[in-house]
């Protein structure tokens, strides 16, 4: 799929020609997700949905300066967006627990993530001093997004963005490797 031809239909109001290549993008967005991340169907449109909802505006807006790299940004955007969505399921599911009665599934579920704490734990410490700190911040502020972060750290929202990226991939690829 030519990507430049979706930022020139978006730029130029042709609703038409980018609803059908937002259509043709959508399926290699969502079959990323589920063959990368075993996402479901239903999640992976989600996270499709939300990545749209932030790029359409930047292309409007002339923000998009490099078609050719659309794709790479578009994949980025959507993996960013379904582990957010995972992270917020997740919290929601546990602020719900925490109201329930413990029962015999709930116990073997805490014990689970008992587990996956203990490993995410551990694969902390074979990060890189700076990646560390970063790690742990993310952890302590789940709710910090990359402009908190340039902020705590005092680099570019960029660098932040980046490093972010690169701290959750190692602990995905650490936590893997340990289960």
């Amino acid at each position: 799929m030519n990507y430049s031809e979706l930022v020139r239909a978006v730029q130029e109001g042709d609703d038409r020609t980018a609803s059908k290549l937002c259509a043709e993008a959508l399926i290699i967005l969502k079959r990323y997700l589920i063959a990368n991340y075993n996402a479901s169907p239903e999640d992976a449109e989600d996270a499709v949905q939300k990545m749209f909802e932030y790029v359409i505006p930047k292309i409007r807006n002339d923000e998009i300066t490099n078609p050719s790299g659309l794709l790479s940004y578009m994949l980025s955007g959507v993996k960013h967006a379904y582990f957010k969505n995972l992270r917020k399921y997740e919290n929601d599911e546990v602020d719900s627990l925490d109201e329930e009665p413990e029962s015999e599934g709930l116990q073997l579920w805490r014990l689970i993530s008992d587990e996956r704490k203990r490993i995410l734990e551990e694969c902390i410490t074979y990060l890189k001093l700076h990646y560390r700190s970063l790690a742990e911040f993310i952890f302590d502020h789940p709710e910090a997004d990359s402009y908190d972060i340039a902020e705590q750290f005092e680099i570019s929202v960029n660098n932040a963005w980046i490093r972010k990226h690169r701290v959750i991939k190692q602990l995905s690829e650490c936590a893997q490797k340990k289960s």
